[in-house]
């Protein structure tokens, strides 16, 4: 048994075939074989059954699930590769959402087992309606097989924001009339389009027939928390149908506090004097005074004494942030 190159060995690869360390030894999810090696035992991943995977068999690499991953998989099933999932996140978290009351019983079934998982019966295309339950995630994952299939991933990755983005796009639940390399060309762009930056687009061939994983990575951000005396500046996006702190991608070249300060003036209209910088994961949060208002921004823009209620993300981030930023000015 050898580690699989590019998985820092959460998963094992032995005669042509895929493994992950068991984290129930001596059970199946979906009659699996089960290899013990040196007191250790692995479950075979069959290609033919999880998506995930395929791709790893047909040659991606485009990896970023460690031991301590939180992970929102969208279209979870009965649990197939979640159980997986589950395995190489072993001191992570599997957030796992189901629409089908059918395949919930058995995920449920499944993460009685597994204190990683947390099954949750919803709607993919409706994140913000299972945000009591999910935490900020380091990945999405998507297997939900109907029309905006990009759109279902990026929502969640902005809802919880996630760096990294996993998302199974199968043409026919697109358009069963439209040549399949056209659908995935447009669930490419559609990606980039919502500021995304694809970092591998593969077939699922032989194992799949007309599917692609899309693996996607959010670019570094940065936004401020600034202030004017006691209240703080917010934005609202259209878009997204809440206040948000103002900030965006950093430039080539660009400092964290270069990027907020710059966003700021853009989306807000006033200009902020950067007193401290601190790096939260996935991007970078700079708390600021404003100096001034040099004109109109691209958005509404208003000051707050508390968090607003209709937010774009997630308001356990905000309630942390803005004390940070309120004793660093």
């Amino acid at each position: 048994m050898e580690e699989l190159q590019g998985t820092d060995g959460t998963v094992f690869s032995d005669r042509g075939r895929i493994y992950t360390r068991s984290r129930e030894p001596g059970k199946r999810v979906y009659g699996e074989r089960l290899v013990s090696v040196g007191g250790t035992e692995y479950r075979e991943w069959s290609a033919t059954r999880s998506k995930l995977s395929a791709y790893l068999s047909a040659g991606g690499r485009s990896y970023h699930l460690n031991s301590a991953s939180k992970v929102l998989y969208l279209g979870a099933a009965n649990g197939t590769t979640v159980s997986h999932v589950s395995d190489i996140a072993c001191d992570g978290v599997v957030y796992s959402v189901e629409f089908s009351p059918r395949s919930f019983r058995d995920l449920v079934k499944l993460s009685e087992g597994r204190s990683n998982v947390f099954p949750i019966l919803a709607d993919a295309t409706r994140p913000d309606e299972y945000s009591f339950a999910v935490d900020k995630v380091d990945m999405v994952y998507s297997d939900v097989a109907q029309k905006n299939q990009a759109d279902i991933l990026a929502d969640n990755m902005d809802r919880y924001g996630a760096r990294y983005g996993m998302v199974c796009i199968k043409a026919r639940s697109e358009d069963v009339t439209a040549p399949p390399e056209r659908i995935f060309e447009m669930s490419r762009k559609r990606l980039v389009e919502r500021g995304l930056k694809v970092l591998d687009l593969r077939s699922l061939e032989p194992f799949e027939k007309d599917h692609v994983m899309i693996v996607v990575e959010r670019p570094r951000t940065a936004y401020c928390v600034a202030f004017d005396g006691d209240r703080f500046l917010m934005v609202y996006h259209p878009r997204r149908k809440g206040w948000e702190m103002p900030g965006g991608k950093l430039e080539s070249g660009e400092t964290p506090e270069e990027a907020a300060r710059r966003e700021c003036l853009e989306e807000s209209g006033y200009d902020v004097e950067i007193t401290a910088v601190r790096d939260i994961g996935y991007c970078d949060v700079c708390a600021a005074r404003i100096v001034g208002r040099k004109g109109d921004g691209e958005m509404r823009a208003e000051l707050f004494s508390e968090v607003p209620d209709e937010l774009s993300f997630d308001r356990t981030e905000y309630e942390t942030v803005v004390p940070w930023a309120r004793e660093n000015l």
